[in-house]
């Protein structure tokens, strides 16, 4: 948590400003979720899913190029309307989607965090992936609300 919140410091401080401001303009959310997940060890893929104008969700930014820009899928969907994490086991690897950004009572945008759960219990990959969902929540600063993040 503390690698990522010096990374997104490191972006203020150069510069780019956090996603989404009053301001209209926005740092790329595809480049939030790169910078977390390079100072993130064990993490395999990160991807923010955020709800469109039109009441369907996609995949704004990931570290996965064959995720981007594609519709969410279901667990994205469950954590995005129940507000819950939803966690998928994966070979070597768990599949954490928290809900973020509420807007309106809603939860706007969720992330989905991929670990290694090598040398972790179930738990504490939770917990990380958590931590590492936090600080892209904190990244974006609200931009997935209506869709923006998909609009870059």
């Amino acid at each position: 948590m503390r690698t990522a919140l010096l990374s997104l410091s490191l972006l203020l401080l150069l510069g780019i400003p956090s996603a989404c401001k009053s301001t209209g303009t926005a740092a790329d959310p595809q480049v939030v979720i790169e910078t977390i997940a390079k100072e993130n060890m064990g993490v395999t893929r990160l991807t923010i899913h955020c709800m469109q104008a039109d009441g369907t969700a996609m995949a704004c930014a990931s570290t996965s190029a064959d995720k981007k820009g594609k519709p969410s899928d279901a667990e994205d969907l469950k954590a995005m309307q129940t507000g819950e994490t939803v966690v998928l086991e994966e070979a070597g690897a768990l599949d954490v989607t928290v809900p973020i950004m509420q807007k309106d009572g809603k939860f706007a945008a969720a992330c989905g965090v991929t670990m290694k759960a090598a040398g972790m219990s179930r738990d504490q990959v939770v917990a990380k992936a958590k931590e590492i969902a936090m600080a892209v929540d904190k990244g974006l600063g609200g931009c997935c609300a209506g869709g923006a993040c998909c609009a870059k």
